[in-house]
């Protein structure tokens, strides 16, 4: 059952994050997950953090908001949540975020222009914070729990306990839970996702391709792009797994010259709306036409939050012999359904895929085509019927995948 594995998945969880004595550590989590949060910030304490502080991402008070606010008052964020993250940066703070909610229903239905305004603003107020995260300069760790509501919308079945644990049993082997030593297979798997990245950055990978049934979608890498999978580093070389689990490798393109056509193959949820079937049309990089099937409101709210959010800013591979793919589920998580099929995210680029990004100026990051934007959303197009072709930056051709499997 899920209560009794609480204390071996915290601590996975504290452990993935190698926290440095008296580091704090803040823990982002729907109510929900309270039983979990107490065990993370037990073990943490007992790993030696100093402070412990969770912030409650509380979704029915989200929508209350932007159902019931005026308009007037749905941009207004209180200056102390600048301070608040700004302190968390040069503290060094660690994250643990819970990254799934009660009901992934809750927000369907609001109305699109309104949460965008209440979304963006919490975006611009975090936006230094998450540059900092995204730049590996702290420790941070997203996980997801099992909720009633969640494992029901995943199992087709009735909202309790069993579902729980129904759906624990497909997460402790993706979780590697299942293992004598859940944190070693971690290092262990990692360390294959990290080989596979150097392959690739030793093939000098200049551009991919991408053919599938709807797809037709051509991306090029920035020139000073590397691939990364697995763990990450702190500034000081401290090892920690930012996701878990994890699966990809991925690297960041050039927003500027992505081209052509793709089919989104599993469903994703957009601000907090799902949005399924999607499909895109890119032409010097930006999204000039979309579509889908259910959530195109959604979708197009998104797409006029920023400037960046009409660009790629990830390009991710992974293989259908992955444990996600391979459960037959779709988990109406990013965090697991990004883990399932190779994807590319519309939004801001990951700094650590940049060599020597943090010596280059806005100016110069803009001259590579790193994608700036205050969102992150990716979109899976990975499948069994998927051909991956890359060229090399002297022109050399070769098959990266075949049937969505790696032929490297």
């Amino acid at each position: 059952m899920y209560r009794d594995d609480i204390p071996v998945y915290a601590e996975l969880i504290v452990k993935s994050l190698n926290l440095e004595q008296g580091q704090r550590l803040l823990i982002k989590s729907e109510p929900v997950h309270w039983p979990l949060v107490n065990e993370v910030a037990r073990k943490a304490y007992v790993r030696g953090a100093s402070l412990v502080e969770v912030e409650s991402e509380h979704g029915e008070l989200y929508k209350a908001r932007v159902e019931n606010s005026s308009p007037d008052y749905l941009g207004f964020q209180p200056r102390y949540q600048s301070v608040r993250y700004q302190e968390m940066i040069d503290d060094g703070w660690a994250l643990v975020s819970i990254k799934n909610p009660d009901d992934p229903d809750l927000l369907a239905g609001l109305d699109a222009a309104r949460n965008l305004a209440a979304r963006k603003a919490l975006l611009e107020i975090q936006h230094p914070w998450r540059k900092q995260l995204q730049s590996d300069r702290f420790p941070w760790v997203v996980v997801a729990a099992p909720t009633p509501a969640w494992a029901a919308k995943i199992l087709n079945t009735r909202a309790n306990q069993d579902a729980v644990d129904r759906l624990w049993q497909i997460m402790k082997p993706i979780l590697r839970l299942d293992r004598r030593d859940p944190y070693q297979a971690w290092v262990e798997h990692s360390d294959r996702l990290a080989a596979r990245a150097r392959m690739l950055d030793a093939l000098r990978v200049a551009e991919l391709h991408f053919a599938g049934p709807g797809t037709d979608l051509t991306v090029r890498l920035c020139e000073q792009a590397r691939w990364i999978g697995g763990s990450a580093k702190t500034p000081a070389g401290r090892r920690f797994f930012p996701n878990i689990p994890t699966e990809e490798v991925f690297s960041a393109p050039d927003c500027r010259l992505t081209r052509g056509e793709v089919s989104v193959t599993r469903p994703v949820m957009v601000m907090g709306e799902l949005v399924d079937r999607a499909w895109f049309r890119f032409e010097e990089g930006r999204v000039v036409e979309c579509n889908a099937a259910q959530g195109r409101p959604a979708l197009e709210s998104f797409l006029k939050a920023d400037g960046g959010s009409r660009l790629i800013g990830e390009i991710a591979l992974v293989d259908v012999d992955s444990p996600i793919f391979r459960s037959g589920a779709v988990f109406y998580n990013i965090l697991f359904d990004e883990n399932a099929a190779c994807h590319f995210a519309l939004g801001s680029a990951y700094p650590g895929c940049i060599d020597g990004y943090q010596q280059l100026s806005q100016t110069q990051r803009e001259a590579l085509g790193v994608n700036e934007s205050t969102q992150h959303t990716d979109f899976m197009v990975g499948s069994q019927e998927l051909t991956v072709r890359g060229r090399s930056h002297d022109g050399t051709s070769f098959d990266v995948m075949l049937e969505g499997r790696f032929v490297l």
